[in-house]
């Protein structure tokens, strides 16, 4: 029986719908079980090293090596171009790792300006499923240095990193004593490595590298020194904690009741830094704005004195997301937030982030704006009715280019234009035995609805009252505020008061429902709701310079300025221009 890492609603769907689960495991990438081995790019001091990382890799395939004995066969041969192979504190770290040295590494030229030459080669040498479940992504030496530089360890503080992985930030710190500096790490190898780059980076010290080997979110019941290091304080905590969702069995923090793991680890760590400490975390950059993610945002903003945020451009081989620094002091929080980009240094009121529920980095104006949006707000789509464009299991056979005998249109998000949907591209058999995924069929033959396109910067919503079919790349709303017809709904949803709205609020690339239900809709009379919809009525039918005039008038609903206005246009992608004036 072939072994999967699909869920068992997605196999018995295959198995109702006769797909064949072996070719469609062949078609998409399973990270988990995936035996590849990726070079960590970013990690390399000098990219001609990579030729020698390939050799590694050669030789262990042809003599059959554990990765083990290969480094801890490198790991001897630094410490003895430094001298301190024989030294007694240091046997006993190498006496621990509990294996033999590989005899062909004597033979390798080793790169001599890697800063992380150990690191580098575990990092390359794992399969990516393995590196993927315990989040072995170690940091760039640029990355660990500039979040540490500026630590002073001149009055005898001390550090921690809680995840240390082989060690990047223990490295990259300026403090001349090693007994200040501590590393928990649950990776055995990793633990291994982060002592000897420890060894190799104070060979004058004779010392025993504070690195426990130790799970830092697990329970607390441990060994004596474990228990001892769990309650001691620190002045500085920088680390890049794994991300991803915990395994079963962890219990609720008591803070964060998601079980993302860098929450679990910022909240974690923040109980052991002292009173104005620092701590420097990376997290993914969905953390900006991701719903997941709302109570360690929370966290950071009402519990943390938020000073800086860093959006990086660059990422982790292996890993799609971009990733953020935050910085955080031990005080009361203040006022304004430093948000770092390719751009440079921008000052955030931490208000801007207070209103949103995301770390959108609003502007003074920006606030203006969005408060008397919300102010005028009465009410919402929370309470409307939304649906699910169809999944049918296997677009390549279900849907036709032509129209079959039984098949009709099926549109898709590439259809949906603001007001109008273009002429379908596809045509399917509507048979809900045969389809993977399906709403009520009476949400798609309403007699009106809204759709819109799923994966858009911005709203984009269409009418329809052709009880269409619609694919999953678009959804449906058939909505329901107190005093607005369909077509005042839609011109609300189409407006660039509302794109304006929703892009900085949320600033996310997909519609979701949760969001689009928090869009603040006003009172309006019956005679605006008549005027409203008669003018979207004209732009159904064609007269797309109406749509001008509807955008001045929602405009001037929310009393906005010119400069307003001005502004609204022109952070929504759209030429500044005069009000146009109905004659």
């Amino acid at each position: 029986m072939m072994k999967t890492d699909i869920s068992t609603a997605t196999r018995r769907n295959w198995r109702r719908l006769r797909i064949d689960g072996r070719k469609r495991l062949t078609k998409r990438a399973n990270k988990s079980r995936s035996r590849r081995r990726i070079l960590p790019a970013e990690y390399l001091s000098d990219p001609r090293h990579a030729a020698f990382l390939q050799e590694v890799a050669q030789r262990m395939r042809k003599h059959k090596s554990s990765l083990r004995r290969v480094i801890l066969a490198c790991a001897e041969r630094l410490l003895a171009a430094r001298n301190i192979l024989e030294k007694t504190h240091v046997r006993e770290v190498l006496k621990d790792f509990a294996a033999e040295p590989e005899p062909f590494v004597s033979e390798l030229n080793l790169p001599e300006n890697e800063w992380d030459l150990l690191g580098l080669l575990y990092q390359s040498m794992l399969p990516e499923g393995r590196k993927n479940a315990n989040g072995t992504y170690y940091t760039p030496e640029n990355i660990a240095k500039s979040m540490t530089e500026a630590f002073d360890f001149s009055h005898g503080e001390t550090f921690l990193d809680p995840c240390c992985g082989s060690g990047s930030f223990l490295l990259a710190l300026p403090c001349p004593d090693p007994e200040r500096i501590y590393g928990f790490e649950k990776d055995p190898v990793a633990v291994f490595i982060a002592k000897i780059n420890l060894l190799l980076k104070y060979p004058e010290i004779e010392f025993t590298p504070h690195i426990l080997r130790m799970n830092y979110l697990a329970s607390p019941h441990t060994a004596g020194a474990r228990r001892e290091m769990r309650r001691r304080l620190f002045d500085y905590i920088a680390t890049n904690p794994p991300w991803g969702a915990l395994p079963s069995g962890f219990r609720n923090s008591g803070v964060i009741s998601s079980n993302e793991s860098f929450s679990r680890f910022f909240v974690k760590a923040w109980t052991q830094l002292k009173e104005n400490g620092t701590i420097r975390f990376l997290f993914p950059e969905s953390l900006l704005n991701v719903k997941n993610h709302r109570e360690i945002r929370s966290f950071l903003l009402n519990e943390t004195d938020l000073r800086q945020i860093t959006l990086y451009e660059e990422g982790f081989s292996g890993v799609s997301t971009k990733f953020v620094d935050v910085l955080c002091r031990k005080n009361a929080p203040q006022g304004e937030i430093s948000f770092r980009d390719s751009s440079g240094l921008h000052k955030i009121p931490a208000g801007s982030f207070r209103l949103t529920d995301n770390f959108s980095f609003l502007s003074h104006d920006d606030l203006a704006i969005l408060r008397r949006m919300k102010e005028m707000g009465r009410y919402d789509l929370a309470g409307s009715v939304w649906a699910l464009g169809i999944v049918t299991g296997d677009n390549h056979n279900k849907l036709k280019k032509l129209p079959e005998p039984g098949f009709e249109p099926i549109y898709t998000g590439k259809e949906i234009r603001r007001y109008l949907l273009l002429p379908p591209n596809n045509y399917l058999l509507f048979d809900r035995a045969g389809l993977q995924q399906i709403a009520p069929e009476g949400f798609y033959r309403a007699e009106e609805k809204l759709v819109y396109k799923f994966i858009s910067s911005r709203p984009v919503f269409a009418y329809d009252n052709t009880k269409s079919l619609f694919l999953n790349s678009a959804n449906i709303l058939i909505p329901a505020v107190p005093g607005m017809s369909i077509k005042t709904v839609l011109a609300f949803l189409n407006s660039k008061l509302f794109e304006f709205f929703y892009t900085r609020i949320f600033g996310e690339v997909k519609m979701l429902k949760g969001n689009l239900a928090r869009l603040p809709f006003p009172a309006i009379t019956p005679e605006q709701d008549r005027r409203f919809e008669s003018l979207v009525k004209r732009i159904l039918s064609g007269d797309t310079e109406e749509d001008e005039i509807l955008q001045n008038e929602i405009f001037q609903l929310y009393a906005l300025s010119p400069e307003e206005i001005a502004y609204i246009r022109e952070n929504t992608g759209e030429k500044r221009t005069e009000p146009v004036e109905r004659t």
